[in-house]
């Protein structure tokens, strides 16, 4: 009886140790996330929902509400300090309805972006490296870690 309360104490001891340092690393985390700068102005029909840098990666989440843009694509550019391109990446639009409006979100590791543009073109050009579409979440980042130990 003396080794399964010890036993449930140290499950509680884990999952306590576990709990914090998630809130801990989620503080630090969105803490770090800076807005960063744009360079010019932004075409219409285009809303920045929310664009944000830290010193190695970044998120992208803009929001699209016009027809005029169907079809097309948005070329975000990101730059240094000292304005020079760091990356490319063309985001597809897709169709747009009337009255409505489409979420796009990219994700980005190139180090030390400060400033973007956003502009729309009709063709797709080339994108460079360090552009993701889905960020990694605690879900793929658990499951990564089951398979590997399954692995083992």
């Amino acid at each position: 009886m003396d080794t399964v309360k010890t036993f449930i104490k140290y499950i509680i001891w884990i999952i306590l140790f576990w709990i914090l340092s998630d809130f801990l690393i989620n503080v630090g985390l969105k803490s770090t996330y800076k807005e960063m700068q744009k360079v010019e102005q932004i075409p219409s029909g285009i809303q920045v929902k929310e664009i944000k840098s830290t010193a190695v990666n970044g998120k992208i989440n803009l929001i699209v509400n016009s027809t005029n843009l169907s079809g097309k694509f948005i070329k975000v550019d990101l730059y240094s300090s000292k304005d020079n391109l760091l990356g490319t990446q063309y985001l597809e639009i897709g169709e747009i309805k009337e009255n409505q409006t489409k979420e796009i979100d990219t994700y980005f590791k190139i180090a030390d972006v400060k400033k973007y543009k956003i502009s729309v073109t009709d063709e797709k050009g080339e994108s460079t490296e360090g552009f993701m579409d889905t960020a990694m979440s605690a879900i793929t980042i658990v499951l990564s870690v089951i398979k590997l130990l399954i692995l083992i």
